[in-house]
């Protein structure tokens, strides 16, 4: 999952931003533990949000942003391929060379940060573009939302070639990476950022907790909905996102459930599931997973075999026992098949 999510709010969140620097993998050739679009927040305190490796650049970084070099040499290169034990790849389990580039969150990009912040969590893909310049901390960027709207700061007018490729990005198949835009006298970083993935769940019981949380952390934007104010609030689910309170026929016109969404099941009342299943039978999901025995399942059917875009039961096999192990092997299905078109785009590249 993107660490720009957690980037972003902490930008948003914080008071002040001075000093803070944007560090973003721009460009890996071989293999590396994180890949482009990768990003780390360096607070001017010491602390950092998000991951770039398995800690062999953070240091390093830190080190360059304390004495100022981002300032003249905002991208950074590291040859990981040496296997000499003093130079960067060794025990670091890659073996690739990463270009880092660093942007100082001004007061003009965190505003554009938050502003990106509400594509997102309107459902929309981002696609950001970012002049390559050396030798120089000027920030110039682009975003582009649905290849429609665009906002950053950017000097000069927009090459017609850097809007082509903009609109052609809204693909789950998108690889990230530097491009050479002919109308420019520098290349271009682009890299699409997809809003989180929507889990809903149907069912605010004790066993609903553990999977709410765990799919919070895993990097979905967790909708719950009951009818029983009691146990749907936040003081049980922190992590989500929304919460509904309401009977199934109160809130289903509500909640705007699209193709892309993930939907599980597990209020643990049959006239009440079925009364959900009946609804969302009707729509197109990426994924309808009802807690219970494919026995259950029949009878909230009225006896029909289950349709192939009904998952039951729900989650991977791992003889799963008790509320958090369940919980596990749900979350380990839904990131299976949200990643599964990335990882097809992937290998088809």
């Amino acid at each position: 999952m993107e660490d720009m999510y957690d980037i972003i709010n902490e930008v948003c969140v914080s008071s002040d931003n001075d000093g803070h620097v944007l560090a973003t993998i721009v460009d890996v050739e071989g293999s590396a533990y994180k890949k482009e679009g990768a990003s780390m927040l360096f607070k001017q305190d010491g602390a950092h949000v998000g991951m770039l490796s398995a800690g062999c650049l953070e240091e390093d970084l830190a080190a360059r942003i304390e004495v100022g070099l981002h300032h003249t040499d905002p991208l950074v290169t590291y040859n990981m391929k040496s296997v000499d034990e003093l130079s960067w790849g060794e025990g670091s389990g890659c073996n690739g060379v990463i270009r880092v580039l660093m942007e100082v969150v001004d007061a003009p990009l965190k505003s554009h940060l938050m502003k990106l912040k509400h594509y997102l969590e309107l459902g929309k893909a981002v696609t950001s573009i970012k002049k390559i310049k050396c030798q120089t901390n000027e920030n110039e960027y682009l975003f582009f939302v649905d290849s429609q709207e665009v906002f950053g700061e950017w000097i000069g007018d927009i090459p017609a070639e850097l809007k082509q490729l903009a609109s052609n990005t809204p693909s789950p198949f998108f690889k990230s990476g530097i491009r050479k835009i002919n109308e420019l006298s520098s290349t271009i970083y682009i890299h699409q950022i997809q809003p989180k993935p929507r889990l809903f769940v149907f069912g605010a019981g004790t066993d609903a907790r553990p999977l709410v949380d765990f799919a919070s952390k895993a990097g979905f934007s967790v909708h719950v909905i009951d009818w029983r104010p009691a146990l749907c609030n936040k003081k049980y689910f922190p992590t989500a996102d929304n919460i509904t309170i309401g009977f199934p026929d109160e809130v289903m016109n509500q909640l705007s459930i699209s193709s892309h969404d993930f939907v599980v099941i597990l209020t643990h009342n049959f006239n009440r599931d079925k009364q959900i299943v009946s609804f969302l039978l009707n729509l197109e999901l990426r994924y309808l997973g009802i807690l219970g025995s494919r026995q259950r399942t029949k009878r909230l059917l009225g006896g029909e075999e289950i349709p192939s875009k009904i998952t039951s039961p729900i989650g991977l096999n791992i003889d799963a026992i008790g509320a958090e192990q369940i919980a596990i092997s749900v979350v380990a299905e839904l990131i299976q098949l949200s990643n599964k078109a990335q990882l097809r785009g992937a290998i088809s590249l």
